[in-house]
């Protein structure tokens, strides 16, 4: 197993090492007197960390996300507004995403019994894209993709036509891949169509089972709003120590080498398409077409390849 279709996050010696320090403290403070409610505001320095360390990547939030809830990464934040999109009278439409997108919004408004519909992520197809949705409906995207790990330059272009042609639905950013890139990013999202937006440190640290996410909204959402007591006060200060350690895509630029070995290997061992290409995420490959020989890997109308396991082998000697 050197390369796989679903996205592993690399737990990298960097984020060992700060894990390591934050246990030797042995921070019991965190979790002392809750009788007095010291720790109801505990997430803002993770929270407000974020979004500052996310603006120095590149993200533009503008002032309109009034709510900020700590989830248990990216997948909590995603169930929880997807609930609200159900059961609020107000929005109960349908949801949309592109070919080859997170599975887990597909999943997820399964599992609530909200029409989801997916299209293709081609420019000619965004006008009949967008004459397709109707108030209440939600578009849902990652960016940077997870359909390929790039990041999509034709976003804002995109939100303004549903602006335009669908004025009444509104859109949930999923910015899971920020600080995974080793570039600077442009992403815009001070847009009243924006309605939230949800985060992880899962893909850019590796901290996949600290659960370290959040969600910005623009209106509060009920039921994440009891977070502020119920939350992971360790996972908290290990994001905060790590966004304060650690520049967005610092760690992404110093393994970018590492990920154009895996590319290189892996087409040379005939484990990818011939034609794939390092992703900007740092731990995936994509191919813009695809051999059929490698249709398990098929994201929408490319593919898309996980480097993880052959990445983990060279950088932490870890067997594949």
């Amino acid at each position: 197993m050197q390369v796989m279709r679903s996205v592993y996050s690399l737990y990298f010696p960097e984020t060992r090492a700060v894990v390591d320090a934050l246990w030797a403290e042995r921070p019991h403070h965190l979790y002392e007197r809750n009788y007095t409610k010291r720790q109801d505001a505990m997430h803002r320095g993770c929270l407000d960390g974020w979004v500052a360390w996310a603006g120095r990547a590149g993200v533009r939030f503008g002032e309109g996300f009034a709510h900020h809830y700590p989830t248990a990464g990216a997948s909590e934040a995603i169930h929880a507004l997807m609930a609200f999109h159900a059961t609020r009278a107000s929005s109960r439409g349908r949801v949309h995403f592109f070919e080859g997108e997170y599975e887990g919004y597909g999943h997820t408004a399964a599992a609530l019994s909200v029409p989801a519909v997916s299209h293709p992520r081609s420019r000619d197809s965004w006008a009949a894209t967008a004459a397709s949705l109707g108030a209440g409906d939600t578009f849902w995207l990652s960016q940077p993709s997870a359909i390929d790990g790039n990041l999509w330059g034709d976003l804002a272009d995109f939100a303004t036509l549903l602006e335009q042609r669908a004025p009444d639905a509104r859109m949930v950013v999923d910015l899971t891949y920020v600080g995974a890139v080793p570039r600077p990013l442009a992403i815009e999202l001070d847009r009243p169509s924006v309605a939230a937006v949800v985060w992880s440190l899962s893909k850019p640290f590796g901290v996949y089972y600290h659960r370290i996410g959040g969600a910005l909204a623009r209106d509060e959402v009920p039921s994440l709003r009891g977070h502020h007591w119920f939350k992971n006060l360790f996972s908290l200060a290990l994001g905060e120590r790590l966004m304060s350690s650690f520049a967005p895509g610092e760690l992404p630029a110093r393994y970018q080498g590492h990920q154009a070995r895996a590319v290189g290997r892996a087409r040379e061992e005939g484990l990818i398409d011939p034609g794939a290409k390092a992703s900007d995420v740092v731990l995936l490959a994509h191919s813009p077409s695809g051999d059929d020989r490698f249709a398990e890997y098929r994201r929408g109308p490319g593919l898309r390849y996980c480097l993880t396991p052959m990445m983990d082998a060279w950088i932490n000697q870890v067997a594949p």
